[in-house]
């Protein structure tokens, strides 16, 4: 028999799908979120679960929000966790000529920050000298997991035949098989928290067994999704870009 996976009571938790650059969206559903807490009167967890970066057209914009986000000290807590795209960033730093970060989706992010260059040692140059630290320190604090009553939060998921604490930074930011299908392995097993990730596009938010997805391709176009958990109820948002 599966898990019966749940939240703590007296709180609601909020997961928003990767969001891309796609500010205006990213504020809808921040929106959204204000407009499902009315009447709520106990506590309050967003995750945010990475690929804030990349492909859309203000990755700058949306980490200066985010910043002012985890700044606000209101009551509502707020996790950030890293994507892959957030990882590609160091990757690239640390080794631009080895890098393909600009081919998927770089070259977005540079035009957000207004860094005109395409020889990958003078894009990483530039970046050194022309992004704002904090932007960098934000990136480089970013959580890989979390873990809230019966689920976990992680970009991409977790590898099913690993621990939690055995899980490496690419199994939860970059994983898709065996994690996607796991419900549908002949050796399958309830894991120990229900997972809840972006990272794999699907046409709506889904919940499996094992899992809940909530990348609907932000930034094709597609809805922003968040999912919401309260006690044992899974529900979701959607917001479309605004015109």
């Amino acid at each position: 028999m599966d898990r019966q996976y749940c939240i703590q009571d007296g709180l609601r938790a909020y997961a928003i799908g990767d969001v891309h650059g796609e500010l205006r969206t990213l504020l809808a559903m921040e929106e959204a979120i204000e407009a499902d807490l009315r009447g709520y009167s106990g506590e309050v967890h967003i995750v945010y679960l990475g690929d804030y970066i990349n492909r859309g057209p203000d990755s700058k914009g949306v980490i200066d929000h985010l910043i002012a986000q985890r700044d606000r000290g209101d009551a509502i807590e707020r996790t950030f966790l890293k994507g892959n795209h957030e990882a590609a960033v160091f990757e690239f730093m640390h080794d631009p000529l080895g890098s393909d970060w600009l081919e998927f989706g770089g070259l977005e992010t540079l035009v957000s920050y207004e860094i005109d260059a395409e020889d990958p040692l003078e894009v990483a140059r530039l970046m050194k000298d022309g992004v704002d630290e904090t932007h960098f320190e934000f990136l480089h604090e970013l959580e890989l997991l979390k873990v809230i009553g019966g689920y976990c939060f992680a970009h991409a998921g977790i590898d099913p035949y690993k621990p939690l604490t055995e899980q490496t930074e690419s199994d939860l930011t970059c994983i898709r098989e065996p994690f996607l299908s796991w419900h549908l392995h002949t050796d399958y097993t309830p894991l120990e928290k229900k997972v809840v990730h972006g990272h794999s596009i699907y046409p709506t938010p889904e919940n499996q067994p094992h899992r809940v997805s909530v990348d609907t391709g932000c930034f094709k176009d597609h809805p922003l999704s968040a999912v919401v958990l309260e006690g044992r109820d899974v529900r979701f948002l959607q917001v479309s870009h605004k015109p």
